[in-house]
């Protein structure tokens, strides 16, 4: 390939034809404020899920530093996955206190 082909530039290892970007295939940016999902991470804390309602929590914390930091992409993934193990544990723990409630060889 010759430095004089279409697309060809020094900072390219293989040439291309465009490199223009098009409004088709760029993802649209969302720039509204991501959650922390706190809230919702503090009560999961009240859940007997303790590893998983911890690191949730962790989650979120870590998602409101990466907001004051700028860095909206950090906090949306991590203020997903805060959701996500927070709603784990809330669920899981329903579960755990439906079933040791009803146990019969639970003494309450």
């Amino acid at each position: 390939i010759r430095a004089g082909s279409i697309g060809y530039t020094a900072f390219s290892p293989r040439p291309s034809i465009s490199r223009h970007s098009s409004i088709a295939t760029n993802p649209p940016i969302d720039r509204t404020k991501p959650k922390d999902y706190l809230i919702l991470a503090v009560l999961a804390c009240f859940c007997p899920v303790w590893p998983i309602n911890i690191v949730g929590f962790v989650y979120s914390v870590m998602s409101k530093n990466s907001l004051e930091q700028g860095n909206l992409d950090g906090a949306r993934r991590l203020g997903r996955l805060a959701r996500m193990l927070s709603t784990v544990s809330l669920i899981g723990g329903t579960v755990i206190i439906i079933a040791f409630r009803n146990s019969p060889h639970v003494v309450v």
